[in-house]
């Protein structure tokens, strides 16, 4: 199946950690933005799941730290496309994780706003990510239990 015939929604986004670090904060220093991706499955309800944590640090202490869970939901077929012919593996494949990646992060920029509206923090924003350089390659995972068809 070819990566852009992928067909999916996304179902839930939740706020996983939120946090502002106030005495971490130091306005003359500078700030280095830290981040990561990562993904995990609910073969059950033909589910992947993103995770994006981003820290924003000062003297590599954390002042802003969000962290967001995005699912979403596979159709059945494309879900079956990625098994192995074995059924031991499910394997996504790299364009498919990178764009909900991308879209995991902007997810992410909105809700950094929306938490930091009207306060000093919010001229801190996510900068546009290449997920490139992050993600090399798709994902796999091993399955525990046949998937139901």
């Amino acid at each position: 199946m070819n990566d852009n015939q992928v067909g999916f929604k996304l179902l839930k986004i939740t706020t996983v950690q939120f946090a502002v670090i106030e005495n971490a904060f130091v306005e003359s220093e500078p700030i280095k933005l830290g981040a990561g991706v990562n993904y995990g499955i609910d073969e059950k309800n033909k589910v992947i799941t993103c995770f994006v944590r981003f820290q924003f640090l000062i003297n590599e202490s954390p002042f802003l730290i969000i962290h967001v869970k995005c699912d979403f939901g596979i159709e059945d077929n494309a879900w079956m496309s990625f098994i192995s012919t074995d059924k031991k593996e499910i394997k996504f494949p790299i364009g498919f994780v990178r764009h909900l990646a991308v879209l995991s992060v902007g997810t992410a920029r909105g809700i950094l706003h929306s938490k930091t509206e009207n306060t000093k923090f919010n001229k801190y924003f996510l900068p546009t990510i290449n997920v490139n350089e992050f993600i090399k390659e798709g994902f796999s995972f091993q399955i525990v239990k046949h998937p139901s068809a």
